[in-house]
């Protein structure tokens, strides 16, 4: 065999570990795509159930800003064009409402009853204790 057929055969097995890495590689892609997309929808019906939950649930990260708000957060603080998301909880909440989340500090899980314009509601806050999801939750249970 000479250099020239060897090169040749090279170059085929080459071309062809190519192609299956291409092809291992559209599998994985294609995998990662589905998984991706159950997640997207897993997440859409989340957010669909705590919109319809009939309490007022604030999500805030660890900087202290509002990353996440149901319907009735929205409705409770209408707070610019997308409501309290993005802002910094203590511009957004009243100071009963920042004294309750600044207790956390102090207490596992603080509750108070508390005053928003002229309505009366239970508050609640945990801490989030995933990895990827540090911060806290805001709840606010509406008293008849």
């Amino acid at each position: 065999m000479d250099q020239y057929q060897k090169l040749q055969a090279e170059n085929t097995r080459l071309s062809q570990e190519l192609q299956e890495t291409k092809d291992n590689l559209d599998r994985l892609v294609s995998k990662r795509t589905e998984i991706l997309e159950i997640r997207n929808s897993i997440l859409q019906i989340s957010q669909g159930v705590l919109d319809v939950i009939p309490v007022v649930i604030f999500g805030i990260d660890p900087d202290q800003m509002i990353v996440h708000c149901n319907e009735y957060a929205r409705d409770l603080f209408p707070y610019g064009g997308m409501g309290p998301l993005g802002n910094d909880r203590k511009e957004v909440f009243s100071p009963a409402v920042n004294r309750l989340i600044d207790r956390l500090a102090e207490e596992r899980n603080p509750k108070a009853e508390i005053e928003v314009g002229q309505l009366k509601f239970r508050g609640e806050v945990r801490k989030l204790h995933e990895t990827l999801s540090q911060g806290i939750v805001l709840i606010l249970i509406p008293l008849d």
